[in-house]
């Protein structure tokens, strides 16, 4: 027959608490006998009571609000008894349920003297307790309070003016988590008695300060780091003149592209602040300069290079004084009268000869000028009319006068200062050949050359010296070659 569950279990706590900080709590002793509640039947007597010696078992305590109230704490613990059963634990130092509201003794409102301690015991240690003791704690588990005052017990309304002295609280007594908003005022704290460098990282908060509450003369050098700022919160609509210093702009800080447009005025940049080497390429806009602010004798030279003179921008025509050298692309000369043809030999300026002369200019090999002058009248070759002062080019002389032949090429648009280059096969050309060519229509202004770049083929260039484009569509070239100089 089955005897009825009995544990006998022996329970003190320790009292060596006394005069010590809360925070040297350690935990609360605990020392019982378990015994073996499910008996053993034999036969004519059966055996109750009979401890559990060196067996694991299970325990778990459970701190409540009165004997079945809230659950302040609970922790397991996993323990071998001795040979007499006995087992000796420290509550405080188990492993945490989740079922208490605190998960440290200290936090435990000890103040309201309400608290029970239930003893619960696994025998085989597989998680299946049985309730073996729950008993009201007494008095000396609160001897915690004899140096300390738990989180709470008192608020600001108990405690009279002056009860509490500054000489009364150790330090570190009070944290100031556990000091209730607006506890401590303003004309509490006497001058000098906090420091900045006292007070913890975000314990101020912005809705903290009043409007007004602190001027900028009154913040430290280096107090407000950038990281503390958060994006967007200062506009520099609410920076006050000369607030932010040159000095106190790291080099790079403040990129060109943050800037926004207008936030730099001329009257803020001091003469000479800013060096043209130092402003980027294409920072500043020809939109940006006003008429006459930069006159030719303030640009230095090399500062304008011909690749940043768009094409057409200066007319020659009235932009240019005097006489422009032959190196620079000029005659030379100061006039020039009309219909004569410049001559020159490549180094020096170009000299006139009139068209009355009958002449026709070519250059040979050796860089020196000849003048083929031709008398009036029709030829077989080449025929110049001093009184019409025109050039006409006839068939090919087979006696002895120059080779001519024809080509048709195409000569699309040509923009101002280009040139484009053609060919067409003609039998009987060599490299080095004289050839004199002219096409069907007119030039409008283009200037041709031609030459023999290889055996049976005629190249003629199309340069544009005008001002504008110019299209001759397609054209018939004819041309002269007298041979080899």
């Amino acid at each position: 027959m089955k005897n009825i569950v009995l544990i006998l279990i022996v329970f003190f706590v320790s009292g060596n608490l006394s005069a010590q900080q809360i925070a040297n709590l350690e935990g609360i002793n605990y020392q019982a006998v378990a015994v073996d509640h499910e008996g053993k039947e034999i036969v004519g007597t059966d055996i109750e009571g009979k401890p559990l010696y060196e067996k694991t078992i299970g325990v778990r305590f459970t701190i409540t609000a009165d004997d079945n109230g809230t659950i302040y704490y609970q922790e397991e613990h996993e323990t071998n008894t001795d040979k007499y059963g006995l087992f000796s634990l420290v509550i405080g130092h188990g492993t945490l349920t989740e079922e208490g509201s605190y998960d440290v003794l200290l936090n435990i409102p000890w103040i309201n003297g309400d608290q029970w301690l239930m003893v619960e015991i696994s025998i085989h240690n597989d998680g299946d307790y049985k309730m073996v003791s729950n008993q009201k704690l007494m008095a000396v588990p609160f001897s915690f309070y004899t140096d300390d005052i738990a989180d709470n017990s008192i608020t600001s309304a108990k405690i009279v003016d002056e009860t509490i002295q500054p000489e009364d609280i150790d330090t570190s007594a009070v944290q100031t988590s556990e000091i209730l908003d607006e506890t401590i005022l303003a004309e509490d704290i006497a001058t000098g008695a906090v420091e900045t460098s006292e007070i913890l990282d975000e314990t101020i908060l912005a809705e903290d300060i009043a409007t007004g509450a602190v001027e900028t003369s009154e913040i430290l050098d280096e107090t407000i780091l950038a990281e503390d700022i958060a994006t967007g919160a200062v506009e520099t609509s609410e920076i006050l003149d000369e607030t932010i210093l040159a000095e106190d702009i790291a080099t790079g800080a403040v990129e060109t592209s943050e800037i926004l447009d207008e936030t730099i005025l001329a009257e803020d940049i001091a003469t000479g602040a800013v060096e043209t080497s130092e402003i980027l390429d294409e920072t500043i806009l020809a939109e940006d300069i006003a008429t006459g602010a930069v006159t030719t004798s303030e640009i230095l030279d090399g500062t304008i290079l011909n690749e940043d003179i768009a094409n057409g921008t200066i007319d020659l025509t009235t932009k240019v004084v005097n006489v422009l050298p032959v190196s620079n692309g000029g005659t030379g000369r100061s006039s020039v009268n009309s219909g004569d043809i410049l001559i020159g030999n490549g180094t020096g300026a170009l000299d006139t000869l009139a068209i009355t002369d009958s002449v026709m200019v070519f250059s040979n090999s050796n860089g020196t000028t000849e003048v083929f002058k031709l008398v009036a009248g029709p030829r077989t070759s080449i025929n110049v009319d001093p009184v019409t002062k025109t050039v006409e080019i006839s068939a090919v002389d087979q006696s002895g006068g120059p080779n001519t032949g024809s080509g048709s090429v195409a000569v699309p648009n040509i923009i101002s200062g280009n040139q484009v280059e053609r060919n067409f096969p003609a039998a009987g050309v060599n490299p080095g050949d004289i050839i004199l060519a002219t096409i069907d229509s007119d030039l409008q202004g283009l200037t041709m050359t031609a030459y023999v770049r290889q055996a049976g083929q005629v190249n003629v260039i199309f340069f544009n010296g005008t001002n504008g484009t110019v299209n001759l569509g397609t054209v018939n070239v004819g041309f002269a070659n007298f041979g080899q100089p």
